[in-house]
């Protein structure tokens, strides 16, 4: 697993279609951290800094950053896409917003 991947969400029911793998590849659980992503819609309240809007497989996502998941690795089964590097940095910069508030 690759930090910055991101994958489909298996439960066709849930509300956060894809998630985004932030965890380190130096730490081996059965987990994984995720950014879990929510469709954009308009009107959607985006929190500044807490949240970002990306652009993936063609359909704009809201990074849900503030319900930062534990994910079971064996749920991550394909990467559909990987985050670029100023995606990459945009979720750095939420999670470090949401631990230490700047």
């Amino acid at each position: 697993m690759a930090r910055f991947d991101v994958y489909r969400n298996p439960n066709p029911r849930a509300s956060h279609q894809l998630y985004v793998d932030v965890q380190s590849d130096l730490v081996s659980t059965a987990t994984r951290w995720c950014i879990p992503l929510l469709a954009a819609k308009p009107g959607f309240p985006v929190v500044s800094r807490a949240q970002g809007v990306l652009s993936l497989l063609g359909d704009s996502y809201v990074m849900d950053t503030p319900n930062l998941l534990a994910v079971p690795a064996a749920l991550l089964r394909q990467s559909v896409c990987r985050l670029g590097p100023p995606e990459q940095a945009m979720a750095e910069a939420s999670i470090e917003f949401m631990l230490r508030g700047y």
